[in-house]
């Protein structure tokens, strides 16, 4: 009895939320590597320098480059490990200046569309482009694709553990057509990839329900793995302080070797020592929203020292934990592998779903009605 009432949930709940799992799925996998492709698409903007002896200008003389409108909302400035990458700007409304960090040339804007389309895809995949009614669909439809699958689960578990009986149910088969692949890769699929689709949907449901977001920072607390502290790692300096951008520079980057990309923030004011002539810098070493592989440290421009470096374990346990469900959600917390696992996960999914509705066609209609199903 109880196996009836699940098959009958299981395939229910699946034909009425399908569709929305289906949008999860496809846009998850067009954004698995969003930032790869944005970077594949700019590549060939090049800031040759002008010289061998080139330096770098300062954030404030790039600034200076840009129109007042654009200057006024910036957000944020990004300079890349790669020498002759632009200098990525980005503005508060997510537009992108690309700039020749060596003469403030303007590269242009970047691939426009790309990002455009990259932003629609997120906006989809996280409420439909609708705003509150779609971001409330998501969320239930996440919560509806933790039970098929664990339903599924509980349909597929066999009764013989028996490599005869499982054959079937858990080696994917291509030799085969119609109800029998259907079954099959349903089946085999679903077995495959339980694990990874029930985190990303866990973990979905966490970023789309807020109450469980606020259970979830609340059990991540708010104390800290480790606080800022000094590199003493890194050996002390014994040449004189530099006294201009492209020195500071040079001095983080021996520090920190490895780095991809070094961004400063705070719009206008960003690169200008404060009264105590200490500049503030993230230090990243994946991806942009990696925050697990980055730092934010304090450089003395006076000293020409690195004198507080603050990592992932010195946030909050609340922001850890987020950190945790976004980059877990993406795959990002594991880096190329785990993005194209998220990759692979999304496009299984997508086949579940195709291969439920087909076998509910042919239940419903196929047989019985005397249709062949469109699915064939």
């Amino acid at each position: 009895m109880l196996r009836k009432i699940l098959f009958w949930s299981h395939l229910i709940i699946g034909l009425i939320t399908g569709i929305f799992i289906a949008i999860l799925c496809l846009t998850g996998a067009i954004l698995a590597f969003e930032l790869q492709i944005i970077d594949l698409a700019e590549r060939d903007t090049r800031a040759q320098p002008p010289s061998p002896t080139a330096e770098l200008l300062s954030p404030q003389a790039l600034l200076t480059k840009l129109d007042r409108q654009t200057a006024g909302t910036v957000q944020y400035a990004e300079w890349f490990s790669d020498s002759q990458m632009p200098v990525r700007i980005v503005t508060k409304n997510r537009s992108v200046a690309l700039l020749n960090p060596y003469t403030g040339a303007s590269l242009g804007p970047g691939a426009v569309s790309l990002r455009a389309f990259m932003r629609w895809t997120t906006n989809l995949h996280t409420d439909l482009t609708t705003g509150p009614i779609g971001l409330w669909l998501i969320a239930i439809s996440n919560a509806a694709f933790v039970f098929i699958i664990l339903s599924g689960l509980w349909l597929w578990w066999p009764r013989q553990w028996r490599w005869k009986a499982l054959r079937n149910s858990v080696a994917i088969r291509l030799d085969v057509t119609g109800k029998a692949r259907d079954w099959n890769w349903h089946n085999a699929l679903g077995f495959w990839f339980l694990i990874p689709l029930l985190f990303i949907c866990l973990t979905g449901i966490d970023m789309s329900f807020h109450p469980v977001d606020q259970w979830w920072r609340s059990f991540g607390g708010t104390q800290v793995m480790g606080p800022g502290k000094a590199p003493t790692k890194f050996p002390a300096q014994t040449e004189s302080a530099p006294t201009e951008w492209p020195g500071w520079m040079h001095r983080i980057q021996q520090h920190y070797p490895g780095w991809r990309s070094i961004q400063l923030q705070n719009g206008s004011s960003m690169g200008t020592p404060n009264k105590d002539g200490i500049i503030s810098v993230a230090v990243k070493f994946g991806t942009q929203r990696q925050t697990t592989r980055a730092l934010d440290i304090k450089f003395d421009t006076r000293s020409g020292q690195i004198i507080e470096e603050r990592g992932w374990s010195s946030n909050e346990g609340s922001l850890r934990a987020r950190s945790l469900v976004r980059l877990g959600h993406t795959g990002e917390f594991f880096g190329n592998w785990g993005q194209f696992l998220g990759l692979l996960t999304c496009l299984a999914g997508l086949v579940l779903i195709y291969t439920g509705f087909a076998l509910s066609w042919r239940r419903f209609f196929g047989a019985k009605a005397g249709l062949s199903s469109p699915f064939s």
